[in-house]
């Protein structure tokens, strides 16, 4: 887009839509009823007749300090003007850019002359990358005369490198007024406006720029992360089916909602990212799926997801996050089997491991294994939580004895 945009300034011809509409006499004879020097009608008329360095050469013999003395601010303004049309008809847009920016200074311009002068300064600045020039020609062009489009798209772009976003979301206004808006305008209003944190009018321009057709995908995705960060998340999914965006899509959106303590939107799209795969899920997704399920409570489907794991891919954090989900779901036979695997795997220290196992062997009613469990939690944890369920063990263990002797007497 931009390069099509930099097209402008290499014909002068096309620099201001005034130029297709008038002939080149038109256009340079019409300063010329102004300024009525004889030294202006003859860079004029070199001009017209495609003598270019004549031109140059007369401006700048009319120009000197010895001759400049005899003309009016006015005449010296429009000599480097006309001075500035010649150096781009011979492709010397830097040669240009000064000229104008010098007959500018000079602030001796006719209306339509500085028209002129500021439409073409403002696109020669952008090409060379001014920015700050150009929102500065660009505010003079709309307080003195009539931005038009072009010149608006110019700002509105160089505000956005230089991330003033809220004078392109403002210069983007402007050309939705002038009736120029299209989707490259739209795509900077709304990431002008995401950047802001504006996330609900980023939503609606985008909801514009996505209706138009053959929107392509990132555009889709760019609605979608507008609207989960407005809130409207079903609005949201959608545009991500739409799109089929990657995984990683998803897992950013669901991870930032995780971080909100928004479980259930995160687990909604993060199941959407899953189903919309073609092939399986990765260990490290479906552990993302575990967490999002333990985050909304759901701790036996985590459960279940985490014995998939570890029935493929165990290690030691799976394993002990197996063992503490069933302990917390009183499953205490799916405790004892699964802490003595994880136990294989390096966790002999880990505290919390013995306390689940002998508190599940107790509960389990197994009694020799508890016993061997309190022995290693007893060695590993001092507060005394240890021994008080030691003397649970002792009581339990005299009451089948007792129940034991009774059968058999």
């Amino acid at each position: 887009m931009v390069r099509r945009l930099f097209r402008l300034v290499v014909c002068p011809r096309m620099l201001m839509p005034t130029w297709r509409r008038l002939s080149l006499g038109a256009l340079l004879l019409c300063p010329v009823m102004v300024v009525q020097a004889a030294g202006v009608d003859t860079v004029s008329a070199a001009i017209q007749n495609g003598d270019y360095q004549d031109a140059l050469t007369q401006a700048d013999t009319l120009l000197t300090p010895s001759e400049q003395q005899a003309l009016v601010p006015s005449e010296r303004a429009e000599l480097q003007r006309l001075q500035a049309i010649a150096h781009l008809y011979l492709d010397q847009r830097a040669e240009a850019y000064r000229a104008y920016r010098q007959a500018l200074t000079l602030n001796g311009l006719s209306k339509a002359s500085e028209a002129d002068a500021l439409t073409a300064v403002i696109s020669l600045a952008f090409r060379v990358e001014q920015y700050e020039e150009v929102l500065n020609y660009a505010r003079q062009l709309r307080d003195k005369h009539t931005l038009q489009p072009t010149s608006a798209r110019f700002a509105m772009q160089a505000a956005y490198a230089l991330s003033r976003f809220d004078v392109a979301i403002e210069y983007a206004r402007q050309l939705q007024k002038l009736g120029a808006e299209d989707a490259f305008i739209l795509q900077t209003k709304g990431l002008s406006e995401m950047a802001l944190s504006r996330f609900k009018a980023a939503a609606a321009t985008f909801d514009k720029l996505v209706n138009q057709p053959d929107v392509a995908p990132r555009w889709l995705e760019q609605a979608a992360r507008a609207h989960a960060k407005a809130g409207s998340h079903q609005t949201a999914r959608q545009y991500l089916a739409r799109a089929h965006a990657d995984i990683s899509l998803y897992r950013t959106l669901s991870a930032s909602l995780l971080e909100q303590d928004a479980s259930q939107q995160a687990l909604r799209y993060w199941q959407q990212g899953l189903q919309q795969l073609t092939r399986l899920p990765t260990r490290d997704e479906q552990l993302f799926l575990v967490q999002c399920l333990i985050k909304t409570g759901q701790r036996v489907a985590a459960l279940n997801r985490i014995s998939e794991v570890n029935l493929s891919e165990p290690d030691k954090q799976t394993l002990k996050l197996q063992v503490m989900l069933a302990y917390q779901l009183n499953h205490w036979q799916e405790v004892i089997d699964t802490a003595q695997v994880a136990l294989s795997y390096g966790l002999k220290d880990d505290r919390m491991l013995w306390q689940w196992l002998s508190i599940s062997a107790i509960k389990a009613g197994d009694y020799a294994l508890a016993d061997y469990a309190l022995e290693q939690w007893e060695a590993r944890d001092p507060s005394g939580l240890a021994e008080r369920w030691r003397d649970t063990l002792e009581l339990l263990k005299a009451k089948r004895a007792k129940r034991r002797d009774a059968r058999l007497s």
